[in-house]
């Protein structure tokens, strides 16, 4: 019974290990461009992104640069920060013996928007 405990506790920080390393897309923001039947506020409709803020900072680093990156990449170009902060999400209970632990995930969200050229400011 405890190797089996002792595998799937293994299994679970693998698989939590492979899943936190990068941020994730859960709103995709507004299309810039004109589609058919789309709201009046479809291009200024915002984006979400979220990763994992746990771990040392270096990790907690890449992860925001990820985010940046999948930002960018939502947008074709310039996007701006609208707001961020962190939640509290899901939750597991681990056994400690005769006792258990229960414990949540921190995760970092980020709300976006994309820029249209025209509104980018001069850069000196």
């Amino acid at each position: 019974m405890r190797s089996g405990l002792s595998c799937a506790a293994v299994s679970l920080a693998v698989t939590a290990l492979t899943l936190g390393c990068s941020a994730s897309m859960v709103t995709r923001p507004g299309n810039l461009t004109p589609v058919a039947n789309a709201p009046v506020n479809e291009a200024t409709r915002p984006g979400v992104v979220r990763y994992l803020n746990e771990g040392i900072g270096s990790v907690r680093d890449a992860r925001r640069r990820s985010a940046y990156s999948k930002m960018q990449a939502a947008c074709s170009g310039p996007y701006r920060i609208d707001t961020e902060g962190e939640r509290l999400e899901g939750g597991v209970v681990v056994p400690t013996g005769v006792a258990a632990v229960f414990s949540q995930s921190r995760y970092w969200y980020i709300q976006f928007s994309c820029v249209r050229s025209s509104d980018q400011p001069a850069r000196p």
